[in-house]
């Protein structure tokens, strides 16, 4: 509850500082059409992964480890959307044999490819220390822990959540993984509510029967900000992304779903039905 209460703290110190940015700055707010051009693989890592104060960055490092630790081990992680990040890949280390990232802005998958081959300039300690945290492991495993992940991860992939299917890989991968996560993603990527519908559809259909579709996100909240940047948001209800799910052909009820909402952030973790 300490960790909840000090949420809702930060939580209410964004939104007093979005307020003031509301009222005094008049900026582009851009929209998935400048992802190409003004999306800044830099300046994302550093406002979100540099010190983790971020509200949403700290609920998944610190939920979803307690997440990966109720899953059964599994063969195939896809990492739908993962930018230029590699937390999700440090959080399965030990629970997947395979791990494969995916996004769709090529300075993204980039980064991804140079952090693969040691080449990235990116300093991952304070991400993978909450992670160690969490884990209630020491923070001298940090290094090993980032080794750890990189032996896992085989290969990055482009995606698009609006093709389908949603994922470029090989044949045999293609709608074969074990588990299929995406963070933040869907909201930014969708300017309609039929979109987003979309969008999970095509994202969860990598997942096999039986399988795990785990997500976090924003609700009712228009746009986001990073890099001295605005990029628009789409508006959504708990119970409209709830009834996506549901479409999809994921178990989504009090029994079966692990569902946590904090303030306006949420995470599901939801089994694929088998039939």
């Amino acid at each position: 509850m300490d960790f909840i209460s000090q949420q809702l703290q930060k939580q209410d110190e964004y939104h007093r500082k979005d307020q003031r940015i509301k009222a005094n700055d008049k900026q582009v707010i851009y929209t998935r059409d400048h992802f190409a051009t003004e999306f800044d693989t830099n300046a994302y890592l550093t406002d979100f992964y540099t010190k983790i104060d971020d509200p949403a960055m700290q609920l998944v490092l610190t939920f979803l480890p307690s997440i990966v630790a109720r899953l059964p081990h599994r063969k195939r992680l896809l990492d739908f959307g993962a930018g230029p990040t590699v937390h999700v890949a440090a959080c399965f280390r030990n629970n997947v044999d395979e791990v494969y990232l995916a996004d769709f802005l090529p300075q993204n998958r980039e980064e991804l490819k140079k952090w693969k081959n040691k080449e990235s300039n990116f300093d991952w300690t304070a991400a993978l220390r909450l992670l160690l945290s969490r884990e209630g492991k020491d923070w001298s495993l940090a290094k090993s822990t980032e080794e750890d992940a990189r032996n896992k991860v085989k290969d990055i992939f482009y995606c698009n959540c609006f093709e389908n299917p949603s994922v470029k890989c090989p044949s045999e991968l293609r709608g074969k993984f074990d588990v299929v996560t995406s963070f933040f993603t869907l909201e930014y990527c969708s300017n309609t509510l039929d979109e987003y519908r979309t969008a999970v559809k095509n994202v969860v259909d990598q997942v096999i029967p039986g399988g795990y579709y785990i997500m976090g996100g924003i609700l009712e909240e228009t746009w986001c900000s990073f890099g001295g940047r605005k990029f628009t948001c789409l508006y959504t209800t708990k119970d409209f992304v709830i009834d996506c799910l549901r479409q999809a052909s994921l178990e989504v009820d009090d029994e079966k779903t692990y569902l946590m909402e904090i303030n306006g952030m949420f995470l599901v973790c939801a089994k694929k039905r088998e039939n």
